[in-house]
Parts: structure tokens; sequence; C-alpha cells
């Protein structure tokens, strides 16, 4: 459902672009306090986002190619002026699923060869808290953060033609994860913001990924690459 609320979102945030006023000056005629706001003034943000996830780690060895969806929430309050610019605190949490098949042949009833498709599906769920810095660049901020949490993640994956051999593993575990992004007010204090963050999953789950094998950590190293629809108070 988020998926498909987040183009209106972005949609409607160009649409109000288009119809700001046009009578004031700058930032002003758009209603851009925030980048007029003094560094030592504390500013919220809250961004929801849709994600294009890259598995970077062992996870692309079982997801071909290793590239999947999500969308995530960001929340952040820079409240600490150092400079010109604010520190403060952000929270994120996300969600990426990355999807494969693998064909298995099989007798058909006549006897003849019969290629069955079955799914090979992986999840990650995360929710990190830490440091966010701001850095105001004119008309837009500069934002760095990075932080500790929970992944949640959970592989299914097709053994043979049989949905009861699947193999499924879950696994909760600490991730740390790190981010950059350009945050662009574009009118009534709202905009886009993009960006893109590396997660490191520290996983003791390990799948055989084939027979006589070192079994392998599959929940690893995802890069998240995303655009979202920012506000700001």
């Amino acid at each position: 459902m988020v998926a498909a609320v987040m183009p209106m979102l972005l949609a409607s945030t160009l649409a109000l672009a288009l119809a700001a006023p046009t009578g004031g000056a700058g930032e002003g005629g758009r209603g851009l306090s925030v980048v007029r706001r003094d560094p030592r003034q504390p500013v919220l943000g809250v961004a929801a986002s849709l994600r294009l996830g890259v598995l970077i780690g062992n996870g692309a060895a079982v997801i071909q190619p290793p590239l999947g969806f999500g969308f995530g929430l960001d929340v952040r309050y820079h409240a600490l002026a150092i400079g010109g610019a604010r520190l403060g605190l952000g929270f994120h949490a996300g969600h990426d699923r990355f999807a494969d098949r693998r064909t298995f042949t099989v007798a058909g009833e006549d006897g003849e060869p019969v290629a069955v498709v079955r799914p090979v599906l992986l999840n990650h769920t995360d929710m990190s808290l830490g440091p966010s810095l701001q850095i105001p660049l004119r008309v837009l901020f500069l934002e760095l953060g990075g932080g500790g949490g929970l992944a949640v993640s959970s592989l299914r994956r097709a053994v043979s033609a049989a949905p009861r051999e699947d193999e499924q593993t879950v696994g909760y575990d600490p991730l740390i994860r790190g981010e950059a992004a350009l945050a662009i007010p574009i009118v009534r204090d709202q905009g886009l913001r993009i960006g893109a963050a590396v997660h490191k999953i520290f996983s003791r789950k390990r799948i055989e990924l084939a027979p006589a094998e070192t079994p392998t950590a599959v929940f690893d190293l995802i890069l998240d690459v995303s655009i979202a629809y920012q506000a700001w108070f």
C-alpha cells in the first residue's frame, strides 16, 4: 500500500511547486521558511521513501539479479547548532524484498519432462537509531547519518519442485547503518529527499547454498537508493 501511495505523494509535491504563488521572491514566495531558519532553531523532518535495494554482500549468491524494492520511513530532529550546521538524532525503519526463481524438471503424467518454476524470496526489515548531521547548502540540505538497530530477515528458498521441501530461514540480528542524502525543499516546507544507505547485518545464520560448500551468511550487506516525499516542521 505504501508503494502505491508514494508516487501520488511525489506527484502532489511537484504539483504544489508548480502551483506556488509567484508574487514573492525566492524562497519566501514559495513558503520555504525552513531554508531561512537560523541554525540555532531546531528542524524536524519526516520522510516517506521508495527504495531500490541492491544486495552487495553474500545475499547476491541466492538472488540474481541482486535487486529488490521496498519502502521506508525517516524521522530526524536536528536541534544542536554546530557552526552553520545542525546535529541531531535520526530514526529509520524500512523493508526490502528480493525475489528470484529456480526451475526444476520433473516427470509429467505422460512420462515427459516438465519444468516447474519455484520462487526464492529474501526479505529484510530494518530499524535503526543514531546521530544525524544536517548541513544547509543555500536552497537545500546535505544530511549525513548513521546508527545501530535490528534487522529481521527471512529467506524462503525452493530446493525441489515440492513446496513442502522449501528451505525457510529467519534471523533477528543487530545491524549498523550509514547514509548520505540531499533534502530539497520545493514549496511550503515540503519537497524531495534523495539518498543512499548501506546496511551491515551481523547474522549468525549460515545457509548451505550447495552440497559440500561452506555455509554462508546470506543476511549480510545491502545498499538502498531511495527517493522520498519530505516535510519539515
